[in-house]
């Protein structure tokens, strides 16, 4: 069986399909800073504030996470979050960049992906040091994301010739 990416490549499409993957990495985008800000408020992105979300704290008169919530959290994130990075690598995929980039991209991705879940089951029931674990996972999902994001907006917008079809016809 062919790789699936062997004969379409994003510069070669036409105006209207590379809007429509432009604005569907914008709203990944979007979606990504949101999370950002989302967890800074939660949990000001320290490890000390991360370790209280998952295992309370005196001081804020917070509650450990129950396992009934922390298995919420991650039945969500499990089904929501390959999906996404799978969309996106494979957007990744369809560019012009090096087998060598996508290969790390998508380990570095998924790897972040998986400490990203299972962090905060370890920060609960085994030590608030796995906070480094979640930080980690978090930065690789982040310039995975931003690699995924800018890589393919490059190859659609700022690579000129299309690689198949020779000159591009005038654009309507």
């Amino acid at each position: 069986m062919r790789n699936f990416n062997q004969k379409f490549r994003l510069r070669d499409s036409d105006r209207h399909i590379r809007l429509l993957y432009t604005l569907f990495l914008l709203l990944m985008f979007v979606g990504f800073c949101f999370s950002f800000f989302w967890a800074h408020s939660m949990t000001g992105l320290s490890p000390q504030g991360i370790a209280e979300h998952y295992r309370g704290s005196d001081a804020t008169f917070g509650e450990p996470m129950s396992f009934r919530e922390l298995a919420e959290i991650t039945h969500f994130h499990l089904f929501t979050m390959p999906v996404v990075f799978m969309i996106l690598i494979h957007v990744m995929y369809l560019t012009n960049s090096s087998h060598l980039l996508k290969t790390v991209t998508t380990w570095a991705g998924f790897g972040g992906v998986m400490l990203d879940l299972l962090s905060p089951w370890l920060i609960s029931y085994v030590s608030p040091l796995f906070v480094l674990s979640m930080l980690i996972g978090d930065t690789l999902m982040t310039i995975s994301f931003l690699i995924m994001m800018v890589v393919p907006l490059y190859d659609m917008w700022v690579l000129g010739q299309p690689l198949m079809g020779g000159k591009r016809p005038h654009e309507s």
